[in-house]
């Protein structure tokens, strides 16, 4: 078995998102609409002797450029809020390498090195995809098929949109229905590659914050329209089916994002709305070059305060690769 192994865990972004109703459990039904895209973290889990769970964490391409660039000081109270990511049990992949350990009874521990690229209260599922890499590269160090669907059992424990990152049924993913909590996932066919740019403020959301402020619409509209779309690779009329509920709260709790999705519409692209509970917000392109001109635009209007990139859609489960080491 290996000792260490690397993965690239993806963010992903809502194309459609609507409230059915809130649960007994205070959590809210859902239908949405998922797409992972290669704006990725950097994982790196080695097995250790000790039984102790360790995690390290730092900002690609630094932690400077990244504060530059959201216009912070990293160690001022916004800097922190932005950037200081929790290494102990608050952090999902402590929680998933925990939860693996002690539920396939491996001996021993692990440590992890984690580079983030996906920013923190972004909506982009960052926490959830690196605690989905820890458990496929954990069960890679342990020998354990990375399709075992113990592991999707145990990512549902850890959180609504972990297990949409290990694939579904066995199977790799390009586009996926989630419903209830996020947890019941079916594939959506995505014929062509999708090219978008994303924007992130300086500013995080507590998803439980403007999931309160959230109200369930009388009309309840379905994902129909963006499935066909998706299927068909109408860009046109993935635009048109966009749908965010958590759109109007989000923008009570942080004005800045009206501005940057109108800074969005302004460019050009088109379909631009929030992702999840936000911050980011993301707007289609009509190819990737269109991707990266329109991606420099928004930089040379929006920085500082903001991060910027250029995004296309991508696929998950993300690989877990074998790092040789010396002694093994």
């Amino acid at each position: 078995m290996p000792n260490v192994v690397t993965s690239r865990p993806p963010a992903k972004l809502n194309l459609f998102l609507e409230l059915l109703g809130k649960r007994d459990d205070g959590f809210h039904e859902i239908d949405t609409i998922m797409l992972p895209i290669d704006w990725c973290d950097e994982m790196r889990l080695a097995r250790t002797e000790a039984s102790d769970i360790s995690l390290s964490i730092g900002w690609l391409p630094s932690l400077e450029v990244v504060a530059a660039e959201l216009g912070v000081d990293p160690n001022s109270d916004d800097g922190k809020n932005l950037l200081a990511i929790p290494s102990d049990e608050k952090n999902l992949v402590v929680r998933a390498l925990r939860r693996f350990r002690d539920h396939f009874d491996t001996p021993g521990g692990f440590h992890c090195d984690l580079l983030k690229r996906i920013p923190a209260g972004a909506g982009m599922g960052g926490a959830s995809s690196d605690a989905a890499a820890a458990l496929r590269c954990a069960a890679a160090l342990h020998g354990i098929p990375l399709h075992n669907p113990e592991l999707t059992v145990l990512a549902a424990e850890i959180g609504s949109d972990v297990p949409f990152f290990l694939g579904i049924d066995r199977h790799s993913c390009q586009a996926a229905r989630a419903q209830g909590r996020g947890e019941k996932l079916s594939q959506v066919s995505l014929l062509s590659q999708i090219d978008m740019v994303v924007v992130f403020p300086s500013v995080c959301l507590s998803t439980a914050r403007v999931y309160s402020q959230a109200t369930i619409p009388t009309e309840i509209v379905p994902p129909d329209a963006m499935i066909a779309a998706l299927g068909r690779g109408d860009l046109g009329g993935i635009a048109a089916g966009g749908l965010n509920r958590l759109q109007e709260p989000a923008v009570k709790i942080a004005k800045q994002i009206d501005e940057i999705l109108e800074s969005m519409w302004h460019i050009g692209l088109i379909g631009c709305q929030l992702t999840g509970s936000g911050s980011a917000c993301f707007g289609l392109a009509r190819n990737a070059v269109d991707a990266r001109r329109g991606a420099e635009q928004l930089r040379s209007q929006l920085l500082p305060g903001s991060r910027v990139a250029s995004v296309s859609s991508a696929t998950v489960p993300s690989s877990v690769n074998l790092v040789i080491t010396p002694n093994g």
